[in-house]
Order: structure tokens, then sequence, then C-alpha cells
């Protein structure tokens, strides 16, 4: 991802760059008489700066609400102050998209940071997270499947999937991956759903950014997308593309979590769900021409 590029700074705006509140004498004498300029507490150049760059982003992502900008009038060189107004912008945003809104430690490093890289929060899922155990069913039991069964060319690989799920076994074959259309039209039970949505999550291969990646491959993939019209547009749209899938994947991890017998049904409609489009697509591919030797 290309770097930060050099801002020119916004043309001067009301609100977050309006210095009244902040070039306020602080030797005034209670009675009356001029300011003293020896009182005025002048901001630091970077802290104009990072004004400006607030300014600048209320004017690309929420062109049609001046109001908002006009509303930050920070106490400047207030730290606290700062973060709590970039915090306020980020969650104007989290409206649109999912960010991370919440500035942990409050130094100027840590708040430029989402001045000039937009801190969305992905969906995705990365399979060498370690914490698989944690993960609600049927998640645990596709990841196994997928990274713990032996290779087709090993098969005397040792198999933790056969250990951890005896009572649900699968054929060697079977690839969860390859079974998402005969998934969507052999389906019925509306809780299952999401597990097309699923694999294809699992994959990498839902076509839609929120769901395709996780926070390790962002990181490893060059990090956030910095702030733009067109990057934001894209987000939204993305975003609200991605809900109702993600609104189907929640709602079958969240089925059937209240006891132990509940989570065993719930691997028994999964397995029997994939050995049913299993069988299917080995019947069209047996049903099909061959070709010619």
């Amino acid at each position: 991802m290309p770097g930060t590029p050099p801002h020119p700074p916004a043309p001067s705006a009301l609100g977050v760059l309006d210095l009244t509140p902040t070039l306020r004498p602080t030797l005034w004498a209670a009675a009356a008489g001029p300011p003293d300029p020896a009182g005025a507490q002048l901001p630091p150049w970077s802290w104009l700066l990072l004004a400006d760059r607030l300014a600048e982003l209320y004017e690309l992502v929420f062109p049609d609400r001046p109001a908002w900008l006009d509303e930050e009038v920070v106490d400047w060189p207030d730290e606290e102050a700062l973060a709590a107004a970039v915090e306020r912008f980020l969650r104007r945003v989290n409206r649109l998209f999912p960010v991370q809104e919440e500035i942990w430690e409050v130094d100027l490093e840590m708040v430029e940071w989402r001045l000039w890289e937009i801190p969305i929060i992905p969906m995705g899922l990365d399979e060498w997270y370690d914490g698989w155990e944690e993960l609600h069913e049927p998640l645990p039991y596709l990841l196994h499947m997928l990274y713990s069964r032996p290779d087709a060319d090993n098969p005397q690989e040792e198999n933790p999937f056969a250990a951890l799920y005896p009572a649900h076994p699968v054929p060697p074959d079977l690839a969860p991956c390859h079974l998402v259309e005969a998934l969507r039209a052999t389906v019925a039970a509306e809780a299952l759903a999401g597990l097309p949505d699923l694999l294809l999550m699992l994959d990498h291969n839902t076509g839609n950014p929120w769901c395709d990646i996780g926070e390790i491959s962002l990181a490893d993939g060059g990090g956030y997308p910095p702030w733009s019209r067109e990057d934001v547009a894209w987000l939204t749209a993305s975003w609200q593309q991605a809900q109702p899938l993600l609104a189907r994947i929640q709602q079958l991890l969240a089925w059937q979590n209240e006891s132990p017998a509940a989570v065993q049904a719930k691997l028994t409609a999964v397995q029997q769900a994939l050995l049913a489009a299993h069988q299917q697509v080995q019947a069209a591919a047996a049903a099909a021409p061959q070709p010619e030797p």
C-alpha cells in the first residue's frame, strides 16, 4: 500500500480550527483592561497540523454535515481533548462501517495515526489464529476439517480431526469449500443458511473485503487503507453488502450453544448437510459425460 502522501493544509474552517478559546489571556486582571499578549497560549505547529487534518477529514467524509465540524472546538494543546475529538469523529464514521473508535493510549502519535489511516475492523477469519477452541461451533469443526486431517498424498499422517470429532467423521475426499453451491441447493433449515457463507469466508472467497480479510492478514498485507473519498465510499458500499452475509453466519454460530448436547446436535446437523452436499457433487460428477481417451 502506498505511503502517506503530503497534504497541503485545508482551508481555515470554523470549529476545530477556531483558536479563539485557545488564545485566551491567562494574566487578565479580573477587573478589565486589554489582554496581555504574554498570557496568550499559542498551540505548537504540530497541534495546528493535527487540527487542520481533522477538519480536512470532516470535510472529506461528512461534506453534508458542516455542523459537526463547527462543534469541534478543542482546548489546545490538551492531549485528552484532542483524542476525544478524534474519537467523536471515528464514532461518526462507525455509522458507515466498523472502525476502531477508541484511542487506548493518548499520545500524539496514536492520534495522528488515526488521522492518516482508516482503522477498520475486518471481519474475516485468520486460520492461523491459535484460539480455535474459543470460537463457537461449527467454526472449530470446519477449521480442523480443513487443516487437521491427513493430506490425501500422506494418509498415514496424524489425524487430530478424527480424535477431536470421533462422532462426526467425514470422508477423506470431502472438501468443504467445494460444496458451497451444493449446500445452497440442499440446505433447508434456516439455522444452517449461513453454512455456505461461512465456508466461503474460511476460503477467503466471499468477494467482500470485510469478510475475506482478518486482522492478521490485513497487517501482513500492507496495513490499513489511507483516508480518501474513494476508499470511504468503497468501504461503505462493501459494508452494506457484507451485513446480510455476516448476519446469516452469526445466526449459525449463535445457534444451539446452550449445552454440550445442543452443540453436538448442531455438529450433527452440519455433518449431515456436508455429507448430503458431498453425495450430490459425487453423483453429478458420475453422471457427467466422460472425456474421450
